[in-house]
């Protein structure tokens, strides 16, 4: 009789440790899953869509240019870029990304240049309504995008390529074919992004109606 209590004990023992290691599991399931739903409100979930850029490159003039006179395609050209883009933050937390850097890259032999957007603008003012005597204003418009949580933004960049080194000048004149055109950016967390731009248009028509 002793040995069956023992042995019922026995069982009981193993089945209560078993039910406490699925409980322990469930508890563990269930708190991870609440840490990440809380994590999800306090940080900021950042999501770029609806990317297009309008490039000089494409546009007849320039190819025209580059065809019959490209001798006149040097270091002292310019030429623009515009970019607009949606960008969301998905989470309640609030957050920000830096304004992306247009990264031009040749597929032939995966030479890059950058191209940091237009940040600031400067104007001369008269002093005092004195025309010989000016002042420059500078006008600066940051250089991160922050959003609140749950906001949206449409956002639209400028971009100037310019001071060419040879190599970059060389790869414009020459392998303008195999030119593909991406966004990098870091958010503040510290996370970085590199995106390829798929829709590319004329500059002049890419601006924000």
């Amino acid at each position: 009789m002793l040995k069956i209590i023992k042995s019922a004990i026995s069982i009981i023992n193993d089945n209560a440790t078993l039910i406490l290691v699925i409980i322990t599991a469930v508890y563990a399931y269930f708190t991870y899953r609440m840490a990440k739903i809380m994590a999800k409100q306090v940080v900021a979930d950042i999501q770029v869509s609806n990317v297009i850029l309008g490039s000089n490159f494409i546009e007849g003039w320039f190819k025209e240019r580059l065809e019959k006179q490209p001798e006149q395609i040097g270091k002292d050209s310019f030429f623009e870029f515009n970019l607009l883009f949606d960008v969301r933050n998905k989470s309640s937390g609030s957050g920000s990304i830096d304004k992306p850097i247009l990264v031009l890259k040749f597929t032939n032999d995966g030479f890059e240049c950058t191209v940091h957007p237009k940040t600031k603008s400067y104007s001369w003012h008269s002093v005092d309504g004195n025309p010989n005597v000016r002042e420059q204003e500078v006008t600066d418009f940051g250089g991160t995008i922050f959003l609140r949580g749950g906001e949206s933004q449409k956002i639209e960049l400028e971009y100037i390529l310019h001071d060419f080194d040879d190599e970059a000048l060389k790869h414009v004149k020459e392998n303008l074919s195999s030119l593909e055109y991406y966004l990098k950016f870091t958010d503040n967390l510290g996370e970085n992004y590199l995106i390829k731009i798929s829709d590319i248009r004329g500059e002049r028509e890419v601006h924000r109606g």
